[in-house]
């Protein structure tokens, strides 16, 4: 009989028996995770970042050479321009950011006053159609109670005693 060959370590089935069976306690599926703390510490970085750009010093360093330090000058120059730039750029966006702030703001107040403009209009229009109500209510409240003249000769026609009935269209002049 020939030899068996063994089975190889990262094959599927091999990692398939590695696992463990199906037929794991449900209770230990339905409780909860253990957590890993979480502790914030400040950033260890952040100081080194606002701090500007510098390289690590050596400390047995030769005597840098004329060429070496002018070198090193110029990138502290442009390093220390850029930051300028920087700062520049961040003061001028707060600066366009105040001005919008203030036109929104201008904007608000304008729309508030049209709108108590508004309001105060349609108060004064209720006030004087309220005015017209009650001068009509004084008006129409008392109504004149006419005596019948008894000394007046009594009429036969409709149309004279209710004008209601009469069209004035229909009337020929």
């Amino acid at each position: 009989m020939a030899k068996s060959k063994p089975r190889a370590p990262n094959t599927r089935a091999a990692r398939r028996a590695a696992s463990p069976s199906l037929d794991v306690d449900r209770s230990l599926t339905s409780a909860p995770r253990a957590e890993s703390p979480t502790v914030q510490r400040p950033s260890i970085l952040a100081d080194r970042a606002s701090s500007g750009i510098q390289k690590k010093q050596k400390h047995n360093q030769k005597k840098m050479s004329r060429a070496q330090r002018l070198r090193q000058q110029k990138g502290m120059d442009r390093a220390e321009a850029v930051l300028d730039q920087l700062e520049i750029k961040k003061s001028k966006s707060v600066g366009r950011e105040k001005t919008v702030k203030a036109r929104r703001a201008e904007w608000e107040d304008l729309n508030k006053k049209a709108a108590r403009f508004a309001a105060l209009q349609q108060d004064d229009a209720a006030e004087d159609d309220d005015d017209e109500d009650n001068d009509e209510m004084t008006e129409d409240t008392a109504p004149a109670q006419v005596k019948p003249n008894p000394f007046a000769a009594h009429s036969t026609n409709v149309t004279a005693e209710d004008p209601a009935l009469i069209d004035e269209d229909d009337e020929i002049t």
